[in-house]
């Protein structure tokens, strides 16, 4: 699953044997070196992630894996290193008036966890891949919102509330949604800028060799 054009295209463009599916969004079936795979492009934003979870479970789809850019957080991270969520949590989740801690939603965790097992083979990949590039590849907290972060003072709030190494807008959407739906999901996210002033320009100067770098990952796990 992606969220955008840039992030799906050119694993789309390496399907095998492809079908449409109907569906809340684009939705595709087909084999990725011969693997039988779903692939979601989602749309923006966490309504979005959630609702491509449940048709890409409903299409046949055993595990989903998000990959994707995000603005680093975390000190030590910049443009380029990739965090693969290990905690996930809603920033602009606010029942604060009630007595509850910010980014819980009353009756859900305070935070979600992704499938340990594939969390492990997803960051096993990564590090074959990426390590070559002299790029960092760590496990930390995702945090998500209909946000577009570009203020570093917002991103020095979410690095002291959440102890956050990403912000992005569908991670946690999707960790919520496929816990609910009982399938195991991994979060991959390539950092594409500081979520900071220089955010708008940074962001898209950096979506292709996201999605490069995306598809590298796809087709290690295909052929794993």
């Amino acid at each position: 699953m992606g969220a955008m054009e840039d992030e799906v295209r050119l694993i789309r463009e390496d399907l095998d044997e492809v079908v449409e599916l109907d569906g809340p969004c684009e939705l595709l079936r087909g084999r990725l070196d011969g693997t039988p795979v779903v692939l979601a492009k989602c749309g923006i934003g966490k309504v979005n992630a959630a609702l491509a979870a449940s048709a890409m479970v409903q299409a046949g789809a055993t595990s989903i894996v998000f990959t994707g850019v995000a603005g680093a957080v975390a000190p030590g991270l910049g443009i380029g290193d990739v965090v693969v969520g290990d905690k996930f949590r809603q920033h602009d989740a606010d029942d604060t008036a009630f007595g509850n801690p910010i980014g819980i939603i009353p009756g859900e965790p305070a935070f979600w966890e992704p499938d340990p097992d594939l969390s492990t083979k997803v960051l096993g990949a990564l590090q074959a891949l990426e390590g070559p590039r002299g790029h960092h590849v760590v496990a930390g907290t995702i945090v998500s919102g209909d946000q577009f972060i570009a203020q570093a003072e917002k991103v020095a709030w979410l690095r002291t509330t959440f102890d956050a190494s990403a912000v992005e807008m569908e991670g946690a959407a999707l960790a919520q949604a496929a816990s609910h739906l009982g399938v195991p999901f991994a979060v991959v996210r390539i950092l594409s800028d500081s979520a900071d002033g220089d955010a708008t320009s940074d962001f898209p100067a950096f979506l292709n060799d996201a999605a490069r770098r995306g598809r590298d990952l796809a087709h290690a796990l295909a052929q794993a």
